[in-house]
């Protein structure tokens, strides 16, 4: 089983929790599927995916940057995913900060796109989501087509790039 290291020092108390829900769902999801691969938030692999906040993203966006570097046998050297620093949802009583469940989801993508996988499908790694107004930032998701996001959910076409990926 392959492991790979989510560092996630120096981000904000909201992105590190959202970061380690991520890994933690993915995980479960990774699991379930049977993908062969393990995140571990700041662990010891040398494999690693580094995590910071990149104030070029706009607030009112719901995704993250992403870059990967792979071997020529396909094997992940490393990656970087840069996070909006703050994500903000339009209530009817003005802009108010995303809840956690979204900041989870753009996370989780991140993550997801850091493995290796390219494209855009469906659920979790939809090109297009959004965003959906709780009656409390703890409620907040997001929509992609007639998912809804948290809980993490991978169409059986990401399951299979994955397993392509990580067996």
């Amino acid at each position: 089983m392959a492991r790979v290291s989510v560092k996630i020092v120096g981000l904000s108390a909201d992105w590190a929790a959202a970061c380690r829900q991520a890994v933690t769902h993915l995980n479960a999801v990774f699991s379930a599927k049977r993908i062969k691969v393990v995140l571990e938030t700041n662990g010891a692999s040398v494999t690693v995916i580094s995590v910071r906040t990149d104030a070029s993203i706009q607030g009112n966006a719901v995704h993250g940057r992403t870059t990967s570097e792979f071997n020529s046998a396909g094997g992940m050297l490393r990656a970087e995913v840069r996070l909006p620093v703050n994500v903000t949802i339009n209530t009817p009583s003005g802009l108010r900060n995303a809840g956690p469940g979204i900041l989870e989801v753009i996370a989780g993508h991140d993550f997801v796109h850091a493995l290796g996988h390219d494209e855009h499908n469906s659920h979790l790694m939809s090109q297009t989501m959004y965003k959906e107004m709780g009656d409390r930032a703890a409620q907040d998701k997001l929509r992609a087509g007639a998912i809804h996001l948290p809980p993490l959910a991978l169409s059986d076409k990401s399951v299979a790039t994955l397993k392509a990926l990580w067996g």
